[in-house]
């Protein structure tokens, strides 16, 4: 295809973590996640050949960590040796960055296990930028840089020092890069900052388009400016989710940079590769009078959201429960109902009435007890603190009132 015709397509992966533990889930969905993470990137190879794809980005974390297990690894090599796969690009990131000695980039320690990466799979192996030609297009470029452990965290890749050269050699032609780092302003949570970057150095960069890696959320900068217009960097977001806070849907991102009339404009579409999604809701329980209660007001939080039955989700009730009522978790027929339910009650209280015993001046054992508690309470600002404080104080009245403890507060939070 001549470079200065129709449209380029690229099918972008990133952050699969094949190798994970989902120590999160119940023994007895891991394996199957760890299987569903496998489908994920082939349903990627094929969604690429069925779209016509140049080639397949990967920028950073398609394994969770160095020594990940030998079946692991033999299904990532296998994945692209398919007939029609496009070339494949691979950046390492800090889950899986390069070294030498590296059980999944290094050809020499490849060799001597009897593995070997397909002809047309291209790792990016310095810390610095380099470039690789696409094949069968003439001027189209593929930039790529790697994460080591050498690398400083605060490097940034996208900083004029770092693109000097690059800039140099970026002329004429098409020019696409993929790396891992973070966005700055848009970190998700739980996520750590590595290789940082502007919005204003990535659009001063002399790419086309960025693929990013390492934030498991997508999202995306649009531009429009005399080198071009729509998207010129995207995270397609983790391929799978790899933890309950990874909300909503998760797969891939199809880039298509059409390259008619000199400047290229870039457009990116979803890819659903992940048969789930999360969701995050809330439930209110005020007055639930029992577990079983707690548990319909739960159902139906998930059906008003759309929750399906292949989907995880969390659910964070609020309320005060009627003094008395004790809920552990979910009933049986409840989890049943969805692949995983988490349940957080860190917001939930029994029904005591606080503030009377701050208005009205203590005369029982049990109002002091409930004053003294409350003072200290309302001094202490560390969260662990107060979830302790909180803890003792419920667990104090439950004795008073109810003549009974019964474990039920240790999940108080804020």
């Amino acid at each position: 295809m001549p470079a200065d015709m129709a449209v380029v397509r690229f099918l972008q992966i990133a952050d699969l973590h094949l190798g994970a533990a989902f120590g999160w889930l119940p023994a007895e969905a891991r394996a199957e996640r760890r299987r569903e993470q496998r489908q994920a990137l082939e349903l990627a190879v094929s969604q690429a050949i069925e779209r016509g794809a140049h080639a397949i980005l990967i920028p950073g974390d398609l394994f969770d960590q160095e020594g990940v297990d030998a079946d692991s690894l033999a299904f990532a090599l296998h994945a692209f040796k398919v007939a029609g796969c496009p070339p494949v690009f691979i950046t390492p990131g800090n889950h899986d960055p390069f070294t030498n000695a590296s059980v999944y980039w290094s050809p020499r320690i490849l060799k001597a296990r009897g593995f070997a990466w397909p002809d047309h799979v291209h790792v990016f192996t310095s810390e610095g930028w380099s470039r690789r030609p696409l094949a069968g297009l003439d001027g189209v470029h593929v930039w790529g840089r790697c994460f080591t452990p050498s690398v400083e965290s605060a490097e940034r890749p996208l900083a004029t020092a770092a693109l000097r050269e690059t800039k140099s050699e970026a002329g004429a032609g098409l020019h696409v890069a993929l790396f891992h780092g973070s966005r700055e302003g848009r970190m998700p949570p739980g996520q750590k900052m590595v290789a940082p970057f502007s919005d204003a150095e990535a659009q001063a960069a002399p790419f086309a388009y960025m693929a990013a890696g390492h934030y498991h959320a997508a999202s995306r900068l649009d531009v429009h400016d005399d080198r071009g217009g729509g998207t010129r960097l995207a995270y397609a977001g983790s391929a799978v989710a790899l933890a309950m806070g990874e909300i909503g849907m998760h797969g891939a991102l199809e880039v298509r940079i059409e390259r008619d009339g000199g400047k290229p404009f870039v457009e990116i579409d979803f890819v659903q590769l992940d048969d789930r999604s999360v969701h995050e809701i809330e439930a209110d329980v005020t007055a639930a009078a029992g577990a079983e209660e707690v548990d319909r007001r739960i159902a139906g939080a998930l059906e008003t959201a759309g929750v399906g039955a292949k989907d995880l989700a969390t659910v964070r009730l609020r309320g005060r429960l009627l003094k008395g009522v004790r809920y552990a978790g979910p009933g049986a027929d409840l989890a049943a109902r969805l692949f995983h339910l988490r349940v957080d009650l860190r917001n939930v209280r029994p029904d005591y009435d606080l503030d009377a015993y701050r208005r009205t001046e203590p005369g029982t054992t049990e109002e002091r007890f409930a004053r003294a508690i409350l003072e200290k309470l309302d001094v202490e600002k560390n969260p662990r603190e107060r979830a302790i404080l909180e803890s003792a104080l419920y667990y104090g009245l439950d004795a008073f009132r109810l003549r009974e403890v019964v474990p039920g507060y240790e999940e108080l939070g804020q």
